[in-house]
């Protein structure tokens, strides 16, 4: 069960559900899972995922450029997507910009959220400007499709369940803590770039979303921006279960183990509570099980088994190196309790 001190943005945005979600309409999924889904047509349906990004919250210009800023935003809101099993279209973006902000800004910001939109395959049909005192904020939203039978939702799954997540975990938050420590210089230089470029521009996994969703493998799938222990801590509140994670097979990256061990930590510590890697987060029915391993292993999928859905009472639970079991520690970001800064590098 999520902490006390980490449910208040959880409970904010329930509070708005409660509240002011009631309306249906057309609205299939609503309030709480990575998009609102609404019916599009007969053959497919509509999902509806926005993000808002504000300075010296989600960034800070001294460490970050505009391309940096519009790149890492545009793929966070396809991370949604990915989570949801489903198709990237349009997107639209409303900014509002201080003082300080020039044509060569502005163009840039565009130019760094369209590359992955491009790569994509999606279009921008519109948003809308305005100005700001102080302060750049950016609103993005995007639309994409999905098969009825194909969209995977934070609910569904059950004990027994065999957990697994995309590519490597802790990356980010190795390469945010690089950005604002001299410090960790300390560390070889070709660890450092490779991890502040794992913060700075991040990967959607849309590709392994929608193979998951063609063949609905999933039975729960969750994008991890805002960490490993903070994602699954969600999910099982979400689905009344617990979970058990063995650390030891958790993907970690050469980089991390060597940027873990030059500053005497243990990189599954980064991994569990480290944010935005923007990885997927998912489990499939046991009887899946020899499938997705095959996959695995001939490059269909990118994703390690780290774990196994347990009876609520349970709780969270991890396997140490060691072989003891112990209570999982769940650290992710919180708007509303955190002072914390996610920081960036400036590029050309």
């Amino acid at each position: 069960m999520l902490p006390k001190h980490q449910l208040a943005e959880f409970a904010l945005i329930q509070r708005i559900a409660k509240r002011f979600g009631g309306l249906r309409n057309q609205t299939l999924i609503g309030i709480g899972d990575d998009c609102a889904v609404t019916q599009s047509n007969a053959k497919s349906l509509q999902l509806i995922t926005t993000d808002l990004l504000v300075e010296d919250i989600h960034f800070n210009r001294r460490f970050a450029s505009c391309r940096d800023i519009g790149y890492k935003a545009m793929v966070g809101n396809l991370s949604d997507i990915a989570a949801m099993g489903g198709v990237p279209r349009q997107f639209l973006t409303s900014i509002a910009i201080p003082p300080s902000f020039s044509r060569n800004n502005v163009d840039a910001l565009y130019e760094g959220m369209m590359q992955p939109a491009k790569q994509s395959g999606v279009a921008l049909i519109g948003g809308d400007t305005s100005s700001s005192p102080r302060t750049l904020f950016l609103s993005l939203t995007i639309l994409g499709e999905v098969k009825p039978a194909h969209v995977i939702q934070r609910i569904g799954l059950q004990v027994g369940d065999e957990i697994f997540v995309t590519g490597t975990l802790g990356d980010s938050n190795a390469g945010l803590r690089i950005l604002q420590t001299p410090a960790h210089k300390r560390v070889p230089r070709s660890c450092r770039t490779w991890l502040i470029q794992r913060h700075l521009r991040p990967i959607a996994r849309l590709d392994a979303g929608q193979r998951l969703a063609k063949y609905r493998l999933a039975t729960a799938m969750i994008d991890l921006s805002d960490g490993l222990s903070g994602g699954l801590a969600h999910l099982c509140e979400l689905n009344a279960v617990g979970a058990t994670i063995n650390v030891s097979h958790l993907p970690i990256s050469d980089a991390l183990r060597t940027y873990a061990h030059r500053m005497g930590e243990q990189a599954y510590d980064i991994a569990l509570q480290g944010g935005e890697d923007y990885e997927l987060l998912f489990a499939i029915r046991p009887e899946s099980l020899s499938r997705l391993k095959r996959w695995i292993t001939r490059g269909l999928l990118n994703a390690a088994h780290i774990g196994t859905i347990t009876p609520k009472l349970q709780g969270l639970r991890m396997i140490t190196p060691t072989g003891s079991i112990r209570r999982m520690p769940i650290r992710s970001y919180e708007h509303f309790r955190s002072k914390r800064v996610q920081t960036r590098r400036p590029t050309t």
